[in-house]
Parts: C-alpha cells; structure tokens; sequence
C-alpha cells in the first residue's frame, strides 16, 4: 500500500475490527494518523451519545456543528445544528467543513452517508445499538478514530464501575416495582412505551416495564393503561411538561386510575439521557432507581 487514504466510512463493532484482513487494518491506521493532532480537527456529529462520547474523551471544543439532540453538554447548543435524524442532509454538514464525521447508524438516511462518503471528508458510522454493550462499542470506536484510546478505556471503566456499584445495591431489595413509559408531545400525541423500545434502561434500573411483551410504541388506552396498573408512570421532562406536569399526566385517559395516578406516583427524566445510552447512562440508571425506591433512600 502506497499513500494514505482520501476517505473511509466505518460500520465495525469490536469483534470485526479484530477479524478484518490485514490490508484494511491497514488503511484503516493510515487513516486515523491524520487524527494525531485533534486540536485542529473539526468534528460534526449526529447522534447525541456520539456526540456526549466525544465531549467526555476532551475534545467537545472541536464539535463544530451538531444533531438537535445533542444538548449535553450546554456547550453543543451552542454550535450550528445540522438538524434532526432523517431531516439531515449533507450539504449542511459539509457546509462545514469538517474533517470528520461521526454518525451513529440508523439516524441519518443511507444516501446521506453515500454522498458523504462520497466526499474527501472521513465518515465514522457508529453502532446504534442501545445496550451497555453498544455504549462500550461506540466508545471503542470514536476513541480509536480520535487516537484516544487509553482516555476511551478509561471512560468504560467508570461507567462499569458506576453499573456494578448500582448493581449491588438493586440486588439488596427484592422491590421490583412496575414502570409505565409514555412518550408524549402534547396532549394530542400521547403514547405508551413497551418493553422493547427507547426506555429499555427501565430493566437495568431495578424496576420493571409494564408493558415487556409490547414492541414499539401505542397511543394511550385506559382499559389496557388500567390493566397494567403501573406503579409508577415516566415520562421524557419535556413531555410530561407538554401536556401540563403532573395534573395534565392524571388527566390522561385512566391514569388516575392505576396505582401511579392513586399515589401521584408521575416521573420525569432527561429525555436524551434516559435513551441514549451514553456517558450519563448510569447516572440515568441511578435517578430511576432512586426515584422508584424512594424507601432505599432513608
């Protein structure tokens, strides 16, 4: 192989980095040497765990222009917006005029990343993947193409060490209460989550969804809300304030009904770090858990 690379687009977990031909690890080295100095990298993102991931590995100031839900840190409102999932187009990332781009797959249209890739800009695509599994993948992968690799196992050490101190002391109560996830914006817009769905964080949280058999998400119904009744209701801060807190939350067909509406049992988190599944995914776990065992606090 002669000369480095002019691009490169990335869809590897661990395991396939490990099995990939000599040849492409090779290219794929020759690439990231142009990473060496990340000061004067300028890094647009799509996704916010990417773009939290980044922030955490100490390089938030080359973050040029971001996804809208990329908040965390405050720094990133800041910066232009490139707009939202499927919403986003290349020109206005190329527009400006990074030197690489991280996209976490699934968020943006495959064409997009085509065209993308298509440019001289290196494209990083992520795992997606909504377990600590996938955040560990997606560290691995932005920290290797940042030349952070000891900053990125770090980063995994701590939140590993933050899960399992969570671990132990879920294990210490046999409380497992139920969890009702809506997602809402509005009160026209209301729906129900199940337990394969955005809100899998729940089960790592020591409680459980209300709904585990239900895929994706339903509009609100009180005979089958009843049914469940959930011990306790969550919902994204911004929804829940969508339709007027707590009072508008026991205003919802047959929620006042159940036991979380009897005992105002109503329960709102940070949207984006209760479902990214990224660096504050502990600290997302912890106020769950804390939230729902309101006795294991005294």
């Amino acid at each position: 192989m002669t000369g480095n690379p002019q691009k490169y687009v990335v869809r590897l977990n661990c395991l396939e980095l490990v099995q990939i031909k000599m040849r492409h690890l090779l290219v794929l080295i020759g690439t990231l040497l142009v990473f060496q100095l990340p000061a004067q990298t300028r890094i647009v993102t799509a996704g916010s765990s990417s773009s939290e991931i980044v922030c955490e590995l100490g390089l938030c100031e080359n973050i040029v222009a971001t996804d809208r839900t990329s908040l965390f840190p405050a720094k990133l409102q800041t910066v232009p917006s490139i707009g939202y999932r499927t919403g986003i187009g290349a020109e206005g990332i190329i527009s400006q005029n990074p030197d690489l781009i991280i996209l976490e797959s699934g968020y943006v249209k495959e064409e997009v990343i085509a065209q993308l890739s298509a440019t001289s800009i290196h494209v990083l695509v992520v795992d997606e993947e909504r377990t600590f599994d996938g955040t560990k993948t997606r560290i691995r992968q932005i920290a290797t193409a940042l030349a952070k690799e000891e900053e990125g196992e770090a980063l995994i050490r701590r939140l590993s060490a933050e899960l399992e101190t969570l671990a132990a002391e879920i294990a210490e109560t046999t409380d497992r209460p139920t969890v009702l996830c809506v997602m809402a914006r509005g009160q026209g817009n209301v729906q129900v989550a199940g337990g394969r769905s955005a809100f899998t964080l729940v089960d790592i949280a020591g409680a459980t969804n209300a709904l585990p058999d239900m895929e994706g998400y339903r509009p609100i119904n009180a005979e089958s809300l009843i049914q469940a009744n959930p011990d306790y209701i969550l919902f994204f801060e911004s929804g829940l304030q969508s339709i007027g807190g707590v009072d508008g939350a026991l205003a919802l067909p047959g929620v006042a009904q159940t036991t979380a509406g009897k005992e105002r049992q109503i329960l709102a988190i940070d949207g984006v770090k209760l479902t990214n599944w990224g660096p504050r995914l502990p600290e997302a776990a912890r106020e769950l858990f804390e939230k729902t065992h309101p006795s294991n606090q005294d």
